[in-house]
């Protein structure tokens, strides 16, 4: 997708267009929130605030003729703009100054946290919140005599008490996976070969792989699906990038051929949601072991 990076530095105007179909489109099409998101990220990684800024304002007002023109309420996508774009521009401008992946991936988990505490102190019960939006859901999705109303409730007793922590932990790495692509962009156009080298050695802080196993075992002694619990699923979502970054590092430092990660990708999807819990483990482990480090030194010895 270089072309769509290059078509954003042409100017303010081409990439609040692009930022902006992308997020009316995302509506239909949610991937195409991380193409959105990735726009003004891009700006902010490349040209500093002030651009990010003026192509984020021009973007939303795409989206306000957009939203007036297809709900008659200008409104109605100018709230989808700020909830994507305003992130990413703080996360860019975090890598712009940092110059660190990992600290900036640190900075979207903490997010992420916030994200959690914030529903538990702005809603009086989450998980009932949640439950009622997943009835209305079902109720327009699903037909009546397809799914018994035992089985919905069934389902969304299950679901619910951990819906906070689950939303929280898929908008950290939707943040995530649009600041990626935004950095492949600019290596991409800037510096090739650069992103590349850069993920492979993604590895965040200690202090998280202390931080979500203490989590753990608080929501275990506090019982239930907790606010600490919640906060624990989005920690594990830091261990699962940290886990696909050691999977790439991995068959890169062994020259290994692109199916390796094509046949990773496809485990990954079809394995939801143990597979999951595997990447996240193993990256929690290469916090502790440095796994890419040991694999190289014994590649190293047996070259010798």
């Amino acid at each position: 997708m270089k072309f769509l990076a290059a078509f954003v530095m042409r100017g303010r105007l081409p990439a609040a267009t692009l930022a902006a179909t992308a997020a009316a489109l995302a509506l239909l099409v949610t991937p195409l929130a991380i193409i959105s998101s990735a726009v003004p990220a891009l700006v902010a990684l490349r040209l500093g605030a002030r651009e990010a800024g003026l192509v984020s304002v021009f973007g939303l007002l795409g989206l306000a003729a957009l939203g007036a023109l297809l709900f008659g309420h200008p409104a109605a996508l100018v709230v989808v703009g700020v909830a994507l774009w305003l992130p990413l521009v703080l996360l860019g401008l975090a890598l712009r100054t940092w110059r660190s992946l990992a600290l900036t991936v640190e900075l979207a988990v903490l997010a992420g946290f916030g994200l959690v505490i914030a529903q538990h102190l702005l809603l009086d019960d989450p998980a009932a919140y949640w439950a009622d939006l997943m009835r209305a859901f079902f109720r327009q999705m699903i037909e009546a005599e397809a799914v018994s109303d035992a089985d919905v409730e069934a389902f969304i007793g299950a679901i619910a008490p951990w819906m906070a922590g689950g939303v929280a932990a898929a908008w950290t790495l939707q943040q995530v996976a649009a600041l990626l692509l935004a950095r492949a962009w600019q290596a991409g156009l800037y510096n090739p070969g650069g992103f590349r080298s850069e993920f492979h050695q993604l590895r965040l802080g200690r202090w998280l792989a202390i931080a979500v196993p203490v989590l753990l075992v608080a929501g275990m002694f506090a019982g239930g699906a907790g606010p600490i619990a919640q906060l624990s699923v989005v920690g594990m979502v830091g261990f699962f990038l940290q886990g696909v970054a050691l999977v790439h590092g991995l068959v890169g430092r062994f020259k290994a051929g692109f199916g390796w990660l094509v046949g990773f990708y496809l485990l990954l999807f079809v394995g939801m949601p143990h597979s999951f819990t595997a990447v996240s483990a193993a990256g929690f482990a290469d916090s502790w072991l440095n796994l890419r480090a040991r694999a190289g030194s014994r590649g190293k010895a047996g070259d010798d």
